[in-house]
């Protein structure tokens, strides 16, 4: 990882592939656990949004299919990800674990 002041308030961050899924896992997790308003206020500039664009045109290059979950997981190097049921079922009854 590079990180290089372009002025007072722009940096440029430079991130290996791998280390961009590290940092788009660990911010959808907080986020995701957070609640919806928070996420909201935090992510007001779209950030996370911009990287998951990123990482799934990343994904299909590589032939992967972002509408399966399981897929999408293994791309991300989730290797402890619920099931789809285990996720719906956990937030309908309002249990944010992912």
């Amino acid at each position: 990882m590079l990180i290089k002041e372009r002025d007072a308030d722009t940096l440029d961050l430079t991130v290996s592939l791998g280390q961009l899924k590290k940092i788009y896992l660990a911010l959808f997790r907080q986020l995701h656990q957070s609640g919806a308003a928070a996420f909201d206020a935090w992510d007001e500039d779209d950030m996370l949004m911009t990287l998951q664009s990123y990482l799934q045109l990343r994904a299909r290059l590589a032939g992967v299919d972002g509408t399966n979950h399981a897929e999408w997981d293994a791309f991300l190097g989730v290797t402890d990800a619920p099931s789809c049921e285990q996720r719906f079922r956990s937030r309908r009854d309002g249990n944010r674990q992912e």
